[in-house]
């Protein structure tokens, strides 16, 4: 999708603010920043919200995870969203105090472009690593062969394509990778891929670069593949399943790890339990200011976030992600409370 597209809520958001002055009433501006991650549920939210309460305009920059903590930390933004919690360190950074509130969830999936290949792929986590490592280059190597002996792959090298940016994604997927191969190492929002790996910006980007480029490979959120009808292959998952990406799965992945939501809300999932799960989920955070100095401010981000709690989370499934479940709404709903 280009960035046209994810931010078109702004022109919604201009909009209203217009109407708002006409009407001799002053909005509430509440500018957001982070992770591509959400960037499309985030954009039929803000529209949404946008037309029913034309007295607030929010408007969201989808930057990155890492772009968006920047700019949550320097006070830029009202608020951020991310899917790396921030530290303890980064928090102790703003005087305010940060809560963050899951507001939606989803899935990486590895989407790739191989032409003719009908048949659904299948990646073992050691053939996962091991293409992601660039420790296996051909599409007929025989790890990747040994989880799909009906398919004819190709002797053709593999084009990894991966994030540039400080990604949410990236901090998913390569902690994902940590948590099920002894031979991964590096886990952050930004990692050292193989040198021929090309790193473009956003999950936008690398749905995109994946469309236009034969035999390739690239970690990217469900709904940006979805869009483009990108295939992703199906991942094994801790029980020795091969799990395709879908709503079910997703939920389930969710769902066996609700008795450890902690209570600040800061989940990681990188090795859900259970026979049909997808391996590879994670939450998305907004990232709010615990004290904020004006009250309007305060009472709008309730409002919208507090919407997208329950309203917003109507959308999720048709755009590819995943509701939150019940008792992460309550979760959610009893952190916002905090904010004031």
């Amino acid at each position: 999708m280009k960035r046209a597209g994810l931010n078109a809520a702004l022109r919604v958001a201009a909009f209203a603010a217009a109407l708002c002055l006409a009407g001799g009433v002053k909005a509430v501006e509440l500018k957001g920043a982070g992770a591509t991650f959400p960037a499309n549920l985030y954009a039929e939210w803000i529209g949404e919200f946008n037309r029913a309460n034309p007295e607030i305009t929010v408007s969201y920059d989808a930057v990155g995870s890492g772009e968006g903590i920047r700019r949550f930390t320097q006070g830029v933004v009202a608020f951020g969203a991310t899917e790396r919690p921030m530290t303890e360190a980064e928090v102790a950074r703003v005087e305010e105090g940060v809560l963050h509130v899951p507001t939606t969830a989803g899935m990486v999936v590895l989407a790739y472009n191989i032409p003719g290949l009908s048949q659904d792929l299948r990646l073992s986590r050691q053939a996962l690593a091991g293409i992601m490592s660039g420790q296996i280059r051909n599409w007929n190597d025989p790890l990747i062969r040994a989880a799909n002996p009906d398919i004819e792959l190709p002797e053709k090298t593999i084009a990894i394509v991966a994030r540039r940016d400080a990604s949410g994604t990236t901090f998913s997927f390569t902690n994902h990778l940590a948590t099920v191969s002894g031979s991964w190492q590096e886990v952050g929002t930004s990692v050292a891929w193989p040198g021929n790996t090309m790193v473009v910006s956003g999950n936008e980007g690398v749905a995109g670069r994946i469309a236009i480029t034969e035999y390739s490979i690239g970690y990217v959120e469900y709904s940006f593949a979805a869009r483009l009808r990108l295939r992703s292959a199906l991942l094994e998952n801790k029980a020795g399943r091969f799990v395709r990406a879908d709503g079910a799965s997703g939920a389930a992945a969710l769902a066996s790890a609700l008795d450890a939501m902690p209570e600040d809300g800061r989940q990681l999932i990188p090795d859900p339990e259970g026979e049909a799960v997808y391996p590879i989920v994670s939450y998305s955070w907004a990232l709010l200011r615990t004290a904020n100095k004006d009250p309007q401010v305060a009472d709008a981000l309730k409002r919208f976030v507090g919407w997208g709690l329950v309203e917003g989370q109507t959308f999720a499934d048709r755009l590819g992600y995943i509701p939150l479940p019940a008792p992460v709404v309550e979760r959610a709903q009893s952190i916002l409370g905090q904010l004031r």
